[in-house]
Formats: C-alpha cells, structure tokens, sequence
C-alpha cells in the first residue's frame, strides 16, 4: 500500500504531517488512513476517489479545512488541468 502522503515533512509521538501533490492526471495508489485526519488544500482541484465500493469525484477547494475519521482505504487520482497540493495531518492520539 502507498502512503498518506508524497513526502513526510514532520512526525512526533501525536501527529504526522505529510505533503501531498498531484499533477494533473497523476494518481497515487490504494492507501488506508490508520488515524484520524485533516486535509488543507493549497491548490485546490477535482480528484476522483477510488474505492472498492466504486468512485466518487470531489471539487476540494483551496483554503477549507476537511476532516476524516480513521479506517478509510482509497486511491486518488487528480483529474483537473492543474496540479492539486494540500497538507495532511494525521491524529496519531
């Protein structure tokens, strides 16, 4: 399975802070997210979330704050004409 995240840019005992980029028809594979998460994007953009249970097209806007409770296992790919860039932040306690 692939990581939350492009880069992990920051980890103590409570969070892990993660980078996360894609380019314009980038994908990133099948991941779960073991905690509790918030996601700020800094370049927004429309990203098709992929499933077992099918596919779901979100428009994440730039400047919201979105927040995620721990178990979910999902792919992502960026099917906006721009790169996506966001900043997650997992609750590790």
């Amino acid at each position: 399975m692939a990581d939350v995240g492009t880069k992990m840019i920051f980890e103590n005992e409570k969070i892990r802070v993660w980078e996360f980029t894609l380019q314009p028809g980038e994908s990133v594979d099948s991941h779960r997210h073991d905690h509790d998460y918030f996601f700020y994007p800094i370049e927004g953009g429309t990203l098709e979330v992929i499933r077992e249970s099918g596919v779901t097209r979100l428009d994440l806007k730039a400047g919201e704050v979105y927040f995620r409770k721990s178990g979910d296992t999902h792919g992502a790919k960026n099917v906006d004409d721009h790169r996506y860039h966001e900043v997650l932040v997992e609750l590790k306690a």
